[in-house]
């Protein structure tokens, strides 16, 4: 099998019901739709009960208590058969020949096993490019260098080998139910490279109550999984600037997750400029705090 389509879904009947149809369209057939029911209360495994009488997809439903995309996301590529790994949420859909035109341009990149995966564009329903394009048609570079050197803006879609995604899991925390997917990107780009392509594969429409939306509170209250994700950075080559202003939002979400600061200072990747930013780490805990 060529893909795992991968989507995590809680309380998104409706939306299910609209990817559904849309996964039905696809002109490349060769993939798997595997959905993780992250505790949904609203008839989801009913709904999706309806799919898999129809016959129509190749679908794999499982149910687990609701912990998070994250803990989601690491169930699913322990299920995965896919030899390529795509995360679909369930307000999501891919242009009719989606999976296809990635396969044209992968064909290309299979064999190099340096590179892990692939970006492409992501729209609004309208079709307009949510963010900015990559700065070349194709072109191959880390998710880490397209956000930061060449300052790409906003969400785009992304495919992983499966066998590399499987490796490198998203991070857990006992009491949070959130962490930033770009922890584990920047994890596999100190080892691996992407190949990017400005084709127009992913449309994304926002639900006022999905995980952009609110976004600032949502780190607020997941504050370990961020303080991680920063600190974490600091392996990335990072101008003067950016080393300061990060270990100051660093220091900002270990304080607001209620760690001492031995704690912080010990497990800091980067313990000269955390000293250096901890005045205005100190400014953004206490702005936080108002």
């Amino acid at each position: 099998m060529k893909f795992t389509v991968f989507t995590p879904t809680f309380n998104r009947k409706e939306l299910l019901k609209k990817l559904y149809k849309s996964l039905q369209k696809q002109s490349y057939k060769d993939f798997e739709w595997l959905i993780v029911d992250d505790g949904s209360t609203d008839g989801t495994k009913e709904k999706v009960k309806e799919f898999l009488c129809e016959k129509k997809l190749d679908i794999k439903y499982y149910f687990k208590e609701n912990g998070g995309k994250q803990r989601a996301y690491n169930f699913a590529t322990e299920k995965a058969n896919g030899e390529l790994f795509i995360c679909l949420d369930s307000d999501d859909e891919y242009v009719e020949n989606g999976l296809e035109t990635i396969l044209k341009y992968w064909k290309k990149y299979e064999k190099n096993t340096d590179i892990a995966g692939m970006g492409y564009l992501s729209t609004y329903p309208n079709g307009e490019v949510i963010g900015s394009s990559f700065p070349e048609k194709e072109m191959i570079s880390t998710q880490f260098k397209i956000y930061n050197k060449y300052r790409v803006k906003g969400d785009k879609g992304l495919m992983f080998r499966t066998e590399i995604i499987k490796k490198y899991k998203f991070p857990v925390f006992e009491d949070e139910k959130f962490i930033t997917e770009a922890v584990v990107y920047n994890r596999i780009c100190e080892k691996y490279k992407m190949v990017y392509v400005n084709e127009k594969i992913e449309i994304k429409e926002y639900q006022e109550d999905g995980l952009t939306a609110k976004y600032n509170n949502l780190l607020l209250r997941n504050p370990k999984g961020q303080a991680l994700y920063h600190n974490e950075i600091n392996s990335q080559k990072l101008t003067l600037k950016q080393k300061i202003l990060n270990n100051a939002v660093y220091y900002k979400f270990c304080k607001v997750a209620g760690y001492k600061f031995r704690k912080i200072f010990q497990e800091s990747k980067s313990k000269l400029f955390l000293i250096l930013a901890i005045p205005i780490g100190e400014f953004m805990w206490k702005k936080v705090k108002l």
